[in-house]
């Protein structure tokens, strides 16, 4: 049996930067880590089948592909960390709100233990912060 998470947020921006927030490694380096005081090394080729890898302080390094990409709605990719055997699935959906804002569904599932599913969701909680931050800048 598998565990999926679920985190929502809402930000008052087009959902094409939010996109750009997900998709650029100029951005990403300034949100995609629940530590502020990592330094960010990202790379990013976003296209269905291109890669991702996001070198988190040299402390944990994240890869894995864009398996689906409808810009600027949807991405979803595989998500494995260095040295681990597991590979998890991420989706994002971006959806315009009545507000002028996007709302942001985060969907990362095919866990296989319940307290690492949960420490990935408190890690999504503390980064879709700082991409909050980001995003108002």
């Amino acid at each position: 049996m598998t565990t999926t998470i679920r985190v929502e947020r809402s930000y008052d921006c087009e959902p094409a930067r939010v996109w750009d927030a997900w998709t650029k490694p100029d951005l990403m380096d300034r949100w995609f880590c629940p530590n502020p005081d990592l330094r960010l090394s990202s790379h990013a080729d976003a296209r269905e089948g291109g890669a991702y890898r996001v070198n988190m302080g040299g402390e944990y390094i994240v890869s894995g592909s864009y398996t689906r990409l409808e810009e600027p709605a949807v991405l979803q990719c595989t998500w494995q960390w260095e040295h681990e055997t597991l590979t998890t699935l991420l989706c994002i959906e971006l959806d315009p709100n009545d507000e002028g804002g996007t709302d942001l569904v985060l969907v990362h599932s095919d866990f296989t233990d319940e307290a690492d599913a949960e420490g990935t969701r408190q890690g999504w909680e503390l980064s879709l912060d700082r991409l909050a931050q980001l995003l108002a800048g």
